[in-house]
């Protein structure tokens, strides 16, 4: 996968958050089929700007 993103935007879905910390370089996080936040994967799970996504990766809920 860190081999293909480096000549095609590839999009993977997935719920094993390290799996997205680990080759995501962009993370969308979606709530009941809306879109709650997108950002630098980093932002992400280390600084979220909304409370849905603060839940989620800190394992409260999900």
């Amino acid at each position: 996968m860190i081999e293909l993103k480096q000549h095609y935007t590839v999009l993977i879905v997935t719920h094993k958050m390290q799996q997205a910390i680990r080759i995501s370089d962009k993370t969308d996080f979606f709530y009941l089929g809306d879109l709650i936040e997108y950002a630098t994967t980093d932002e992400v799970f280390n600084s979220p700007q909304e409370e849905k996504t603060k839940e989620y990766v800190s394992g409260r809920f999900g």
